[in-house]
């Protein structure tokens, strides 16, 4: 992961993606974020196996894991 930002800046890159390998339930916790609230959420990523969202102010917040049940209560959007 670390040598990830090398890649990417060699004068020919190579075009390849390096993802961290997440736990099904982190995985869940990913999409939650990333899905349920939309309107507030900017971005979404994973580092080291923790979920890092940026929100409208431009403000990053790791997920922890006393917050993963308030993200599974959310609700689905419909669309």
């Amino acid at each position: 992961m670390r040598n990830a930002k090398a890649l990417r800046t060699l004068k020919d890159p190579v075009y390849m993606y390096v993802n961290d390998h997440l736990t099904k339930l982190n995985t869940t916790i990913l999409a939650c974020v990333r899905k349920k609230q939309r309107d507030i959420v900017v971005s979404t990523w994973s580092r080291e196996g923790n979920v890092y969202y940026r929100n409208v102010n431009e403000i990053v917040h790791k997920v922890n894991q006393d917050q993963y049940q308030y993200w599974l209560d959310l609700p689905w959007p419909s669309t």
